[in-house]
C-alpha cells in the first residue's frame, strides 16, 4: 500500500486497496484532539458518541472474547466487514499477526481507522460485503459485529477450515428464538463453536445511552439539531423497549465450518 509502510498481501482479485479520503476537518486535526472526536464531530450519530471505536455490543470485551476463539495466528486472513473504523481488524492483526482486512461502505470511517492504533497493520478497502471483490476461499475468520449480515457471501469468501464470528441481535420471541438463528447459519455449512448471551449487556447499553441523551440534550441537541436529536433519542426507546419486552436479544456467536 503506498505511503502505509505496509507490504501488500494477496486477498485474491482486490486488486489496489483503496485508500479512503479524508473529511476536509480531519485534514486539519490538531494533536490535541483524536480523529476518532473529529469524526464524531462530523458525524451527529449516538452511537459514535456513546459507543466508540468497538461499536458493538459488549465493545473490546466482546472483540478480545471472539479473538480468543477465531483461531487466527501470523499468515492467516481476517475481514471485518461493516468494520466503522476497523478496531476488530487492528486489534487482530496487532494481537495476532494475521492479515487483516477491514471493509466499510463509508470512506471516512475507514480513513481514521487508518489513523488509530495498529491502522498501519490493516488493509483497508471500501466495499459491500455483500459482494466482496475477493476469490472464493479467501479468508480464515470472517467477522461481523453489530453490522449487516450476509452468510452467502461470508461462507463464499472463506476457507474450509474458516471461523465465522458474529456480534449481533437474535430473535428471542416467536420466530424461534436464537436456534431459529443458529439453524439458518448452520444451514449456509457452520456449526456452532461458542455462544455468550448478550440479551442484558445489550438492554443496559440502550438504557444507558438513553439516559445518557436525556440527561445531557442541551450539547446533544445543539450538536444534532432538534428534529435529529429527537429522532435518535425515539430510536433508542424503540429498542429499549424491544429488549424489556424480550422481542430482541443480542449475542456473541463462533462458528466453524463443517
Amino acid at each position: 500500500m503506498p505511503g502505509s509502510g505496509h507490504k501488500p498481501t494477496d486477498f485474491g482479485d482486490l486488486g489496489p486497496f483503496s485508500l479512503p479520503l479524508l473529511l476536509p476537518t480531519l485534514c486539519r486535526m490538531t494533536t490535541v484532539t483524536s480523529p476518532l472526536e473529529h469524526l464524531a464531530e462530523e458525524y451527529a450519530a449516538w452511537w459514535i458518541d456513546i459507543l466508540g471505536e468497538h461499536n458493538h455490543i459488549g465493545g473490546a470485551d466482546a472483540t478480545r472474547w471472539l479473538l480468543d476463539r477465531a483461531k487466527l495466528a501470523p499468515g492467516r486472513k481476517m475481514v471485518d466487514c461493516g468494520a466503522f473504523v476497523g478496531a476488530s481488524a487492528r486489534l487482530a492483526a496487532t494481537v495476532t499477526g494475521a492479515n487483516a482486512l477491514a471493509c466499510d461502505l463509508n470512506t471516512d470511517f475507514l480513513a481514521v481507522g487508518r489513523q488509530l492504533s495498529g491502522g498501519e497493520l490493516v488493509h483497508w478497502i471500501t466495499a459491500n460485503s455483500r459482494r466482496l471483490p475477493v476469490r472464493d476461499g479467501t479468508f480464515h475468520s470472517a467477522w461481523v459485529l453489530d453490522s449487516d449480515i450476509s452468510l452467502p457471501e461470508l461462507t463464499r469468501v472463506t476457507t474450509s477450515d474458516a471461523t465465522l464470528c458474529l456480534c449481533c441481535e437474535v430473535p428471542v420471541d416467536g420466530r424461534g428464538g436464537v436456534e431459529a438463528f443458529i439453524d439458518e447459519v448452520e444451514y449456509h455449512g457452520w456449526k456452532m463453536a461458542a455462544h455468550r448471551q448478550m440479551s442484558i449487556e445489550a438492554t443496559n447499553t440502550w438504557r444507558a445511552a438513553e439516559a445518557d441523551l436525556v440527561r445531557r440534550r442541551p450539547y446533544f441537541e445543539a450538536r444534532y439539531g432538534t428534529r435529529p436529536y429527537l429522532a435518535q433519542l425515539d430510536m433508542l426507546g424503540n429498542l429499549v423497549q424491544s429488549y424489556e419486552r424480550l422481542e430482541q436479544g443480542h449475542g456473541l456467536f463462533v462458528f466453524e465450518r463443517r
